[in-house]
């Protein structure tokens, strides 16, 4: 069944800076607040952002942090992208939280798989690895910051500049890949990106990835330790030792915070989340999630 709750995120509103936003169709976002005027917080817009939350991002996201810091509540952990840095969320990952410094500085980049597709494709591993990965979190050089702000920079006059119509998918393609190639290169010798694991992280890892690509379909622990080929006892010990929490706390977690988004967009009826996470009906769903998170989904909605 189509999954329609990627639709849910207003990603501009996100970040807060609507007046620099710059699309082209539905396969890149671009927009930042540096030359913005600095505007303390208050409780109005953050009411309104929690409101936004928890959501599931349509496509994968690149935060640049110049000043400041951008805390991300990515997939139930938390990751805080500090001055000289770069933060990328994979396509369909959940977040809860997007806390900024009132004084913070930063580009914001979303980009589908479509946006890093073109003629030139097969140069453009590096940002088919990161797009491949969940979280990456960078810090960046100052000699390579600035090729990053320059590279962004000119990715905006692509976008906005009507001279670059004819080729401007190509060409705004080609500035994505720029930017993962100085990502990259930065990133050789940080841990963050190619970390060494132990095999108990490696399982926990291979669980997580496993859970997030299929929790809609299948919550039975079984079905996971088939996947990761270990029995249902060591996965189970691995998972908790590791994490602190039992293999099922982690899939239920995922099907009520993906429920959560689909009831807070106002897109889904009560039955229609039932549908889309594949329960066998809105009873079994309302009692399912009345014992998750304390209150039937309709009154949470």
């Amino acid at each position: 069944m189509k999954d329609k709750s990627i639709q849910t995120m207003d990603l501009s509103s996100m970040m807060e800076s609507d007046a620099r936003t710059l699309s082209m169709g539905s396969t890149l976002l671009v927009t930042d607040n540096l030359d913005c005027q600095l505007v303390s917080t208050n409780r109005e817009r953050d009411d309104k952002q929690a409101k936004q939350f928890p959501m599931k991002l349509p496509s994968a996201c690149m935060v640049i942090v110049f000043k400041g810091s951008v805390r991300f509540s990515v997939n139930f952990q938390d990751f805080v992208a500090t001055e000289n840095t770069c933060l990328i969320v994979s396509e369909g990952t959940i977040v809860e939280d997007v806390v900024k410094e009132w004084d913070s500085r930063f580009i914001f980049i979303s980009f589908s798989q479509a946006a890093v597709t073109g003629p030139n494709a097969s140069s453009q591993h590096n940002i088919h690895k990161l797009y491949a990965l969940q979280v990456v979190l960078v810090h960046l050089l100052p000699q390579h910051l600035d090729m990053m702000q320059t590279v962004y920079q000119i990715l905006r006059t692509v976008i906005s500049d009507p001279s670059f119509a004819a080729n401007r998918e190509a060409t705004a393609s080609s500035c994505l890949t720029l930017m993962a190639n100085i990502i990259m290169q930065t990133s050789d010798e940080q841990s963050e990106l190619t970390p060494r694991t132990s095999r108990r992280d490696e399982i926990v890892s291979r669980f997580l990835q496993c859970v997030a690509d299929n929790y809609r379909s299948h919550r039975e622990l079984g079905f996971y330790a088939g996947q990761l080929c270990l029995s249902l006892k060591y996965m189970s010990h691995i998972i908790y030792e590791q994490t602190g929490r039992h293999p099922s706390q982690w899939i239920k977690d995922y099907v009520i915070l993906d429920a959560k988004t689909m009831l807070r967009s106002g897109r889904y009826t009560v039955q229609q989340v039932a549908d889309e996470l594949n329960f066998p009906n809105q009873s079994f769903f309302g009692k399912y999630f009345k014992e998750a998170v304390g209150v039937s989904p309709k009154k949470w909605k």
